[in-house]
């Protein structure tokens, strides 16, 4: 029984090239997960807009996120409970 050589490097080299698409994939969704958390954490200590807090701002890091959003986020600050406890009087 004959053994295709050259099948086999073909087969090969495309699932090496599979898994370092996947590889570059996962290393993509890692870093964006990592921003996602980033925002958040800015966003839970009132660092909203990039005009007063920079790169250190939610704002800043949902348009690294997505270019898109450049001049669209309008980050409206945040009062607290006493701004709640006004809505709901």
């Amino acid at each position: 029984m004959a053994i295709d050589v050259t099948a086999l490097q073909a087969s090969q080299e495309q699932h090496a090239e599979a898994i370092a698409h996947l590889q570059r994939a996962i290393e993509l969704l890692a870093q964006q997960q990592a921003l996602h958390a980033q925002a958040l954490l800015h966003a839970i200590q009132g660092k909203w807009d990039a005009a007063q807090f920079g790169p250190e701002s939610a704002e800043a890091v949902l348009v690294a996120l997505n270019p898109a959003l450049q001049g669209k986020v309008d980050a409206v600050p945040f009062e607290g409970r006493r701004q709640l406890e006004a809505v709901h009087a």
